[in-house]
């Protein structure tokens, strides 16, 4: 299987809405023209049959000799009207591709600037979240270090080395700070899930 039997459909056919709005600027310039020639040939052909009437009505032309000029100048306007009619119909379907085409456009550029955020957001958050594991290692580290002190200071005591007073204020001292850290470790957890979450998305 080759690596592009796998892609969708829409991966296949994709094309750059900035090149469709390119191949459609191309095709309007030349159509718009072509249209605003139409549009002064019908009217040099509308200015024309009103002389031909003008003559008419003055006796330079016979009755004959205007159905016949008439008749000529009346069929060439319907070709040319078809053809306006058909080069507006294409106008049209060009501005709804290139609406289309901008509107892709505004949306591509509105999910580019949302992955940008979101990469942002996870290169801080990667950030954040290794200095908040250094401080949640270290709150450890001090744990370890208030529990070493609590069992020195319970040899002392089976010693004799400490009065009872010292060794209950030692404790209580230690026991405060062990819930210090309690409270400092739940929310350096709770914050390293949150910016996981960010990391992960």
């Amino acid at each position: 299987m080759s690596h592009r039997e796998g892609a969708s459909s829409e991966d296949t056919f994709f094309v750059d809405p900035k090149e469709v709005l390119s191949q459609y600027s191309v095709e309007w310039v030349s159509l718009k023209k072509s249209y605003d020639e139409l549009k002064t040939q019908l009217s040099d052909i509308q200015k024309e049959l009103n002389n031909l009437d003008k003559k008419l009505a003055s006796g330079s032309l016979t009755e004959s000799e205007h159905i016949v000029l008439y008749r000529e100048k009346w069929a060439v306007s319907t070709q040319m009207i078809q053809v306006k009619r058909e080069v507006e119909a294409r106008l049209f379907e060009i501005q709804r591709e290139i609406r289309a085409a901008n509107n892709q456009l505004k949306q591509m550029e509105i999910e580019k600037q949302r992955r940008q955020r979101m990469e942002e957001e996870r290169s801080h958050a990667m950030i954040e979240w290794m200095s908040l594991k250094q401080g949640f290692d270290l709150t450890e580290a001090r744990r370890a270090e208030i529990n070493a002190e609590s069992d020195k200071m319970e040899r002392e005591r089976r010693d004799g080395k400490i009065s009872e007073v010292d060794y209950r204020k030692g404790r209580i001292e230690q026991i405060r700070q062990l819930a210090e850290l309690r409270t400092v470790e739940s929310d350096i957890k709770r914050r390293l899930a949150e910016l996981l979450e960010i990391i992960r998305s």
